[in-house]
């Protein structure tokens, strides 16, 4: 492994639909090595973005992730397919459990995440391979179910998790593995160790998504991360990352206070830990850092802005991306 990771911009959620495929193709412009969507609810949707993406540049994109509750996976099979089948290789699709109060909202969250992800998984390899899916499982039911048009290649499939059961899980069942915002060099390690205790080997890919701000100085760029840095803390701040990081107790702390007074007591070196925050050259040796951890890529998101990221994607491509080495990670 070398200390570049593949470098990746994730969209959908910082950009409306209008302005989703200029962000991409400047992100291609710029150097960026792939493309990765999401479906936060209720944004934009990410079997549709994708498709766009796809048309509209010539990068690889990846679905990171869909909830499995949100399809039945014959479903979602067929979508994948569809896209796999029109843009051969380069599409990757991941599933997950989802954001709790999302599916909440929509009363569709599953009675055993785990058990889903998995099934899901299970049911999607067999799809996407060609086979005929019968079984009766905890999540979804599916009696002698065959794609008309299985793709080739099949597409890899990721699964979007976080917890140690989750990882080792992932690791003996997924082609890879997304870890969500604030993965900082502790938790990925320790990420990387649950993912092969399950089975994962060498070429198990991990994708770290990772809030993003770079600016002229230090302090401009930590103060313009702030605040959505702090939604993504303190909205459930005791997990595994925190945890792996020493830092749970005092997030739960500083989530029983204001919001507004929390984040501005969110201390400078989380952000610098946990996020790609800075000057470009702080933001290339975390990016470097994160490969080192065990991130075979990494995938930025941007901070909302009018102009839905183009001129934070055109300021790296000119400050940041000279500053990494060359080469990826395998």
């Amino acid at each position: 492994m070398t200390a570049r990771p593949r470098l990746g911009v994730v969209l959908g959620s910082s950009q409306s639909p209008a302005q989703v495929v200029a962000a991409a193709q400047a992100a291609e412009s710029a150097g960026f090595d792939e493309l990765w969507v999401g479906e936060d609810y209720f944004f934009t949707g990410a079997i549709a973005t994708a498709g766009a993406l796809l048309a509209a540049t010539e990068l690889p994109v990846g679905i990171g992730i869909v909830p499995t509750a949100s399809r039945h996976p014959a479903l979602l099979a067929m979508e994948i397919a569809t896209l796999a089948g029109i843009y051969p290789g380069r599409l990757t699709a991941g599933v997950g459990v989802g954001v709790p109060d999302w599916l909440d909202a929509m009363r569709i969250r599953p009675t055993a995440p785990l058990t889903a992800v998995r099934e899901t998984l299970t049911g999607l390899r067999a799809l996407l391979q060609g086979e005929s899916l019968t079984t009766e499982g905890r999540s979804y039911a599916a009696d002698g179910i065959r794609l008309e048009h299985p793709p080739t290649p099949v597409p890899p499939l990721y699964a979007g998790v976080g917890g140690p059961k989750a990882l080792r899980m992932a690791g003996g069942t997924a082609d890879g593995t997304v870890l969500s915002v604030l993965a900082g060099t502790e938790y990925i390690r320790w990420a990387v160790a649950q993912l092969q205790a399950g089975g994962a080997g060498p070429d198990h890919q991990v994708v770290a998504y990772a809030l993003c701000s770079v600016g002229p100085d230090a302090a401009t760029a930590r103060d313009r991360l702030r605040e959505l840095f702090g939604l993504y803390l303190l909205t459930g701040p005791r997990n595994p990352m925190t945890e792996a990081h020493g830092i749970a107790d005092e997030a739960a702390a500083l989530a029983e206070l204001d919001f507004a007074d929390a984040v501005a007591k969110i201390p400078d070196a989380w952000l610098d830990e946990l996020a790609i925050v800075g000057t470009p050259a702080d933001c290339a040796r975390r990016l470097t850092g994160l490969a080192a951890a065990g991130a075979d890529s990494v995938a930025l998101c941007l901070v909302p802005d009018d102009d839905g990221g183009l001129s934070q994607l055109r300021a790296m491509a000119t400050d940041l991306l000279p500053l990494l080495p060359e080469g990826t990670t395998r």
